[in-house]
């Protein structure tokens, strides 16, 4: 039991703030994918809504199957100089076949993400009139209400932060009529006991005996692995409590309170189990605390965290319609798929992606926003909901500093960190080069081997594909220049600069005297072999290799020149940077994807990893005039074949069409990812659901509305110097708004209004005021930013 307090109304009434950020339907969740999701960055839950027997679908972010395993190919760095050749006399399709040979190992992936299971709520069938489930995006609270009985039922749900709890609410108008049973539940490798403890560890078995095994290559060994907890407790303000063999019984109550928390035996730290961690005792630990206070007291510390994070930002866009407004969401979103328009829903849509993040990758979060953020009902999820690293986390984490949630990349810094020193094992092993190296695919315990599905997938999309981590690397020092905070700086230096010391050592002459990237590739793509008329993947020097290795080269540069060290390695890099080869342009003005203007095997092909100079990066803008023009072609020419055909990719086409400051192409792909790509509860569908069209959306309309990429000509390279640009995807069915708190380059923080197209006024504010070019409405103008606010204490 813990501390009463009756609040009847107290979190209703914060549930019903805030109607313009709040999802909401008049009818419960019929799949998952209509079901609302909340979360603390390490507990996550899916509210269904159901009034006879509700379901919060329950993870908990380090629940995964296997173990820590890697696939070493044997004389792998031999058999490397025999494919490098080969791909460097032409040879492609031999030096293919000889890589799916000796570039391998088994397994050659690993296991996934697992759900933790399933709590329920059973009221017994009864009728249920005035419906209303709602998900308030600015308290990060679920909420349900009906009548029954002449009865108002209420529920509500959130995720402390602070208490690292799940809480749950239910209350009647009606005093001493509420009854209900509260059960947790779990597929498999669990138990109950005394009615609040669930208690299990996984049992993976191998695939000859019918395990949950979902790739042919092999996923590791079998055996019992993680063990994990789940524990609730309840109290009642009147009524009875009773505990049964396997649930919770309120009786005649008029309100209840569920406190609910779950934990593993995983140590982030080890990236491994820690068998003296005992789950159930820290579930205990954790709940015994947060018992210890009012339902009032938790609720406070949870509005205030959520509130300080969340109401940074705020955006409108044109006037707010109160026809559209007073809809529920999915009917917006089905008029929306009919051709509507609605600016108010795209703005929802953009903090969606803001709440997202911060409930997947906040603390007590100690692993990053995966494949699903960390929702997810599957045994074996979808591409096993690992940390993807040839686009998917890196678009996880576009919002991060624009969207102003600097504190979700953490606990990715922190991952980033343990998975860097495991990585100098590849590097040195597979390489034979200082730094450190990682591949396409990894999860918590920090594979850093070749992974994939297939032995030929895995040398196609991994073993061809060692720059993810680099990639991955240069973007959080993007991430860094939103914020200016050398103490981020400090510890991703050394990250940095050994994904810079693996590119250097990792660098080979090429017959034109160039130094590339061999062999290379460009994500999941290929192009047709002039010699086998065969599809192939393999390559020298990809225009996507070479951007990593300049935005890579460029980054680590950079963060030398800020912190004072690493002279030698600036040496290095300025010397090696003069060998490079540029951005090259193929006969008909498109930037190469292949070494040569092969002929397109999937012409319409959703990864277009060749503009990553365009976007994250700024390799490409509108001072390479050829290379925008070459980068808009090779857009046009992949839509014309349908091209943009998943949520993610969609999503990245309207950061694309920002950057080329092409607002009504970035609009018109803003709505067809809600028509085409956007389930009822808004999440994103590759398909299926995958939350990094969320987070790539919410990022594009950023670059829509502030962009900051381009230093300030003549900048020193220590020198944090951007030109603010405001408005420079403006698209004409947005003539007026506004916005709030969006951040730019050399830490500064945006506020505008605009009226007709044009801005009538804007605030720029830092920590520190100091000097900064503008562009407003095509004039760039040096102002002194006004001194920041400081933040509101949570």
């Amino acid at each position: 039991m813990f501390r009463h307090l009756t609040l009847i109304g107290f979190a209703i009434s914060l549930a019903g703030q805030a109607a313009a950020e709040s999802l909401w339907f008049a009818q419960p969740a019929k799949n998952w994918n209509e079901a609302l999701p909340i979360g603390n960055g390490r507990l996550g839950g899916m509210v269904f809504g159901d009034p006879a027997k509700e379901r919060i679908q329950l993870n908990e972010e380090s629940l995964w199957a296997g173990c820590p395993v890697e696939a070493w190919p044997d004389d792998f760095p031999k058999h490397l100089a025999e494919v490098r050749r080969l791909v460097l006399e032409g040879k492609n399709a031999e030096a293919e076949a000889y890589g799916v040979k000796h570039l391998t190992a088994t397994p050659t992936s690993f296991r996934s993400y697992e759900p933790l299971g399933d709590l329920t709520l059973d009221f017994g069938p009864g009728p249920a009139d005035s419906y209303r489930r709602e998900l308030n995006l600015a308290t990060g609270i679920a909420s349900v209400s009906f009548k029954r009985d002449g009865a108002t039922i209420t529920r509500e749900v959130f995720v402390s932060a602070p208490d690292d709890v799940m809480v749950i609410r239910v209350a009647t108008d009606k005093p001493g009529t509420l009854s209900f049973a509260a059960a947790l539940s779990r597929q498999r490798d669990a138990k109950i006991a005394d009615g609040a403890l669930m208690t299990g560890q996984i049992v993976d078995v191998e695939k000859k005996d019918g395990g949950y095994e979902d790739n042919p290559g092999g996923s590791g060994p079998g055996g019992p692995h993680m063990r994990f907890a789940a524990a609730m407790r309840a109290r009642t303000d009147s009524g009875t409590l009773t505990t049964e063999a396997d649930r919770l019984r309120i009786s005649g109550a008029t309100e209840a309170v569920i406190l609910l928390t779950a934990a593993t035996d995983y140590d982030p730290r080890r990236m491994d189990f820690d068998r003296s961690i005992d789950p159930a005792r820290r579930c205990g630990g954790i709940l015994t605390k947060a018992s210890g206070k009012t339902y009032r007291a938790l609720a406070d510390a949870h509005l205030a965290e959520h509130r300080s994070m969340f109401g940074r930002v705020s955006v409108q866009l044109g006037v707010p319609d109160s026809r559209l407004e007073a809809l529920p969401t999915d009917a917006r979103l089905a008029a929306v798929r009919t051709g509507g328009d609605d600016p108010g829903l795209v703005a929802l849509h953009f903090q969606y992606g803001r709440y997202l993040l911060m409930g997947s990758s906040r603390r007590p979060a100690r692993l990053p926003a995966n494949l699903q953020g960390i929702w997810n009902d599957k045994m074996w999820a979808p591409w096993e909901s690992d940390f993807h690293l040839n686009i998917n986390l890196q678009m996880n984490y576009w919002p991060a500093g624009p969207a102003n949630l600097m504190e979700t990349s953490a606990p990715l810094l922190d991952w980033f960190e343990r998975l860097a020193a495991r990585g100098r094992e590849s590097a040195r092993r597979l390489y034979q080069s200082d730094g450190w190296t990682c591949y396409l695919a990894t999860n918590p315990f920090g594979r850093v081997s070749p992974s994939a599905s297939t032995l030929q997938s895995q040398f196609q999309n991994s073993s061809l594909d060692p720059l993810c981590g680099a990639w991955m690397t240069a973007q959080l020092f993007d991430l860094y220049q939103f914020s200016g905070d050398r103490d981020f700086l400090r510890r991703l230096h050394p990250i940095l600069a050994g994904s810079a010391e693996f590119v250097l050592d990792t660098l080979v002459p090429a017959p034109d005297g160039s130094l590339v990237i061999a062999p290379s590739t460009s994500p999941e793509n290929s192009y047709i072999d002039p010699t086998t008329r065969k599809p192939s993947r393999i390559t020298a020097g990809s225009t996507y290799h070479m951007s990593i290795v300049r935005a890579t080269l460029d980054a680590a540069d950079r963060s030398a020149a800020i912190l004072g060290t690493d002279g030698a390695l600036r040496q290095r890099i300025a010397t090696t940077k003069a060998k490079l080869p540029p951005i090259r342009l193929g006969p008909d003005g498109r930037i190469l994807e292949w070494a040569e203007p092969y002929q397109e095997a999937e012409p319409g092909h959703r990864h277009i990893s060749h503009l990553i100079g365009l976007h994250p990066f700024d390799l490409i803008s509108p001072a390479t005039p050829d290379l925008l023009t070459g980068a808009r072609k090779v857009l046009d020419a992949r839509l014309a074949k349908g091209g943009g055909g998943t949520g993610w990719s969609r999503a990245w086409m309207i950061n694309f069409f920002a950057r080329l400051r092409d607002g009504d192409a970035a609009r018109e792909h803003y709505l067809t990812l809600l028509r085409r790509c956007t389930q009822a509860n808004l999440f994103d569908t590759h398909p299926p659901f995958q939350i990094d069209g969320n987070f790539g959306a919410c990022a594009g309309l950023c670059e829509m509305l502030v962009q900051s990429h381009q230093r300030h000509p003549g900048s020193a390279m220590a020198e944090q110097k951007f030109v603010i640009d405001l408005l420079p995807a403006l698209p004409k069915a947005w003539p007026d708004g506004s916005f709030s708190g969006l951040r730019a380059r050399g830490g500064f923080t945006v506020d505008a209004e605009w009226k007709t197209g044009k801005i009538t006024r804007y605030r720029i504010t830092s920590e520190d005021p100091r000097e900064v070019s503008v562009r407003s409405n095509g004039t760039v103008q040096t102002v002194r930013s006004e001194k920041a606010p400081a933040p509101a204490a949570p």
